[in-house]
């Protein structure tokens, strides 16, 4: 497009766009915030962010929020949800209400808003909540349902959902000491993590389920292989999220100790 002299055009805008979902589904939200900075820029008009399409900043807000910059996540996210309702768009709002609840419990605010895959995210949502709570056992149960859910869709792309489901499920149940069926779920999901990233390169997705796998392997009492775990989280925290990033730190922590499982 730039050779071609269109890199300011509206379709330019949208291979961004599309660019930065495909990013921020790889797990690598710096790339995706800039790149979908970018497509915000060319949908821009003399009222500014206001000509642009509710899932652009929806799609903004997600990458954000995936770099942990929750308030301005909150802020694109609200003015999404707005701009899809008054437009009519009802798969963006619908989008939108869980990108909403998962901001706003990351913030510490647990009150959540409601198929297909829709309502194994909207049961993945609760069993965070409810683990956020205290409430091991609900959340459990609200885990299991998304898996079952994400299990039985055949529009969960590329197994995006269930990968997340699992990871979420394994960090329940090591909690509640069934560290094998955590170990069990960590390592699925990474297997399905690694089919769908090449070879080498990183992802913070990828991250997740080798720190979810590393914690379970410590609590079995596998020093040596949870180090290696940890490790490899702290790698791909470190590609995809920064070096200085909480997650890339908690990862360096645990991969440094023999201690008792955290």
């Amino acid at each position: 497009m730039s050779q071609l002299g269109r890199d300011d055009t509206q379709r330019a805008g949208t291979l961004l766009n599309n660019w930065g979902l495909e990013l921020t589904l790889a797990g690598k939200p710096l790339e995706a915030e800039k790149v979908l900075r970018r497509s915000i820029t060319i949908g821009q008009d003399n009222r500014g962010e206001e000509a642009v399409s509710p899932m652009l900043l929806i799609n903004y807000s997600r990458a954000l929020r995936d770099s942990g910059r929750l308030d301005e996540a909150a802020d694109y996210a609200e003015r999404g949800y707005v701009k899809a309702q008054q437009a009519g768009d009802a798969m963006a709002t619908g989008q939108v209400l869980f990108l909403r609840a998962s901001i706003y419990r990351a913030k510490g605010d647990l009150n959540l808003p409601p198929g297909h895959i829709a309502l194994g995210v909207l049961a993945s949502q609760q069993s965070l909540n409810a683990e956020a709570r205290g409430d091991t056992a609900a959340a459990l149960e609200l885990a299991d349902k998304a898996v079952a859910i994400a299990e039985r869709s055949s529009k969960a792309r590329g197994f995006y959902y269930l990968q997340n489901f699992l990871v979420g499920r394994s960090n329940i149940e090591r909690e509640l000491g069934r560290v094998d069926d955590a170990a069990a779920d960590a390592a699925r999901a990474l297997t399905l993590f690694q089919r769908d990233v090449q070879p080498g390169a990183f992802s913070s997705h990828l991250g997740q389920a080798y720190l979810s796998l590393g914690r379970s392997l410590q609590a079995q009492g596998k020093q040596d292989e949870a180090r290696v775990a940890f490790r490899s989280a702290e790698q791909n925290f470190e590609g995809t999220l920064g070096a200085g990033s909480p997650e890339a730190h908690r990862a360096h922590q645990l991969a440094g100790m023999d201690s008792q499982p955290k």
